[in-house]
């Protein structure tokens, strides 16, 4: 070609490529022109209906003449341009198979896509149930407007219809197994439940059901049924006076089995000022002189014997306040157990509304700490440094010692509460819905209902 080329004069040569070019762009206006031809926007609403687990509005929009896809917005009331406008409710494509009979109404004979089916949440219809529903097809070529396409203002928005609920679960696969009696059981008098129930089994093969108080016992044995309480002590408070120390008293709350012989066990540590001279106004003040914290407690042989790092490195988690006499109760409370979900390690831990009395009312002051509970996680169970809280988006707060660090800024060391995640003591995970369930057994004694979970 080349050699054929250099023969030619170079007039001949610009003028076969002048009209070349001129042709290809005929072809490709005239192409255009078929194909995207600035015509109307048509369509039709043909039904709204429920689908699996919520309804759809189905129905096919176009802009005559253009084979593109159009977008396809839903208003409620009223049609966008009328006086008052319609309110915009959500939005699809008209981007699904059609039949040949679309796409002669769509003068479309390359065969487009133009059906929609555009989801309607059961969220959004608790809002728009039984107002008028307008759908209008977005024009996507040339000086044209948007319209509303036929059966706008002839629908409604149906009521939400949620999927059944599943059956109730049976939380007993059996009769009820009484798996610790204090009447018959306690190795002491303070040898009580005080926490909910935990088990883990140890590389041996035996269940540890543990409920915790300040000294720390198990039930032993092959299954949760057939576990007998044993009077060795797992792990003892220190009742220690020094508060630097976090080794007061210390209920071991939520485990974590590593490998069978590691098991990490997150601890309540509760200061009790009206033990130790000169931390408390009263001996019998058990509430306003009641600080809470939180420490990292280790099992080195299957949960037979805990024990803790020397302090500071017993430290976990904390508010960035220190301890006040007769300003409680203050602090935060670890009482749920420890779940992994991927590479996550999750918690939560609950903290009293303080200073006391705060809050938004007249005259009150406000709360440097709300009361209520937050989620919290890490990625490496053995280091406690590393847990976080969630800041109302993210797990950033970082928890501080108030005793070894000058806290600047304390509000950022302070997490945000999760809303009904108050006093759970039980987190699971659903697989399948990808959610977080918290659980309460509640004994009836409280504003929360009834006895039950």
């Amino acid at each position: 070609m080349v050699r054929i080329a250099a023969q030619w004069n170079s007039s001949s040569l610009v003028a076969t490529l002048i009209a070349g070019l001129a042709l290809a762009a005929m072809a490709g206006r005239a192409g255009t022109a078929r194909n995207s031809h600035a015509g109307p926007v048509t369509g039709v609403i043909d039904r709204i209906q429920f689908d699996k687990d919520q309804y759809y509005v189905f129905g096919w929009a176009c802009q005559e003449g253009n084979r593109s896809s159009i977008d396809v917005h839903l208003y409620a009331d009223h049609a966008a341009g009328d006086k008052p406008p319609g309110t915009f409710v959500t939005a699809g494509k008209a981007n699904l198979d059609n039949e040949p009979a679309v796409d002669r109404e769509c003068h479309d004979a390359n065969g487009g896509k133009h059906r929609f089916k555009i989801a309607l949440p059961n969220q959004l219809m608790r809002t728009f149930q039984k107002k008028k529903l307008y759908a209008h097809g977005i024009a996507i070529a040339g000086n044209v407007e948007n319209a509303a396409i036929a059966g706008a203002g002839k629908f409604q928005f149906p009521s939400p219809k949620w999927p059944p609920d599943p059956p109730t679960p049976d939380f007993l696969e059996g009769p009820p197994v009484a798996a610790f009696d204090t009447k018959r059981d306690s190795c002491e008098q303070t040898d009580i439940p005080d926490a909910a129930a935990r088990a883990f089994r140890d590389y041996k093969g035996t269940i540890h059901l543990i409920a915790s108080h300040s000294v720390t016992r198990a039930g032993l044995g092959p299954t949760l049924e057939t576990t007998k309480h044993s009077c060795q002590v797992v792990y003892n408070s220190r009742h220690d006076g020094k508060i630097a120390d976090f080794e007061d008293y210390t209920w071991l709350n939520a485990f974590y089995n590593i490998d069978g012989k590691r098991i990490v066990a997150l601890g309540h540590m509760e200061y009790h000022g009206w033990e130790h001279p000169g931390m408390c106004a009263s001996k019998t003040d058990t509430v306003s002189c009641w600080y809470n914290l939180d420490t990292f407690n280790i099992s080195e042989d299957g949960g037979y014997h805990f024990t803790s790092p020397k302090p500071p490195a017993n430290y976990f988690l904390s508010l960035p306040y220190k301890y006040q006499p007769n300003q409680g109760p203050q602090g935060y409370s670890v009482d749920a157990n420890i779940i992994k979900v991927g590479s996550w390690f999750y918690d939560a831990v609950y903290a009293w509304a303080w200073p006391p009395n705060c809050g938004g009312g007249k005259g009150q002051k406000p709360c440097l700490v709300p009361d209520g509970s937050c989620a919290i996680r890490t990625d490496n169970i053995l280091d406690p440094s590393s847990w976080r809280g969630w800041d109302g988006k993210d797990f950033t707060v970082r928890f501080v010692d108030p005793y070894r660090t000058a806290v600047a800024d304390p509000k950022a060391h302070v997490c945000v509460t999760v809303p009904y995640l108050d006093y759970s003591t039980g987190i699971n995970y659903h697989q399948a819905s990808h959610l977080f369930v918290a659980t309460l057994w509640n004994q009836g004694s409280a504003s929360w209902g009834p006895q039950g979970v």
